[in-house]
């Protein structure tokens, strides 16, 4: 199941290890408080932020902490998902670490940029810019992650 069309419930995705990416959509203007990071002016728009879960409990479990608003903030992107509802998320059950390419792919978008630099690669080994890329205006999420690929 790449793709959550409709309501999205934790419960619907698999328990195996994968590659995810949440698709938000901010409405208007947000100054962002990020931990040591520090404070963001978020212009309005479409967001990916790109993440894996190889953890116990795979997809679900990091998903399931990713749709709750109120929690402990432990990554970058809990700060973010506190803020901002989650308008559309794919996910793929894979044992390979996805994120890297996949962001590579959504930064290569004409027109995507990274807001936030050093959001959510704390553990990148690639060096990415961030896992945060702030869309093209007239991206269709649904389309655009069905295009993501290994």
């Amino acid at each position: 199941m790449p793709t959550q069309p409709g309501p999205i419930l934790a419960e619907d995705w698999p328990t195996e290890p994968g590659n995810y990416v949440l698709f938000l959509t901010l409405a208007e203007p947000l100054t962002l408080a990020v931990g040591r990071l520090g404070r963001f002016a978020l212009a309005l728009g479409h967001y990916a932020y790109v993440g894996s879960a190889h953890g116990p409990g795979g997809l679900r479990v990091r998903l399931s902490r990713h749709l709750r608003a109120e929690k402990r903030p432990h990554w970058h992107v809990d700060y973010l998902t506190a803020a901002l509802p989650i308008r559309h998320i794919h996910a793929v059950a894979d044992p390979r670490k996805l994120e890297c390419a996949w962001t590579r792919q959504l930064l290569a978008l004409p027109g995507a940029s990274t807001p936030i630099p050093g959001f959510g690669n704390g553990d990148c080994r690639e060096r990415c810019p961030a896992h945060l890329v702030r869309l093209p205006e007239d991206c269709d999420v649904v389309r655009l992650a069905e295009t993501l690929r290994a």
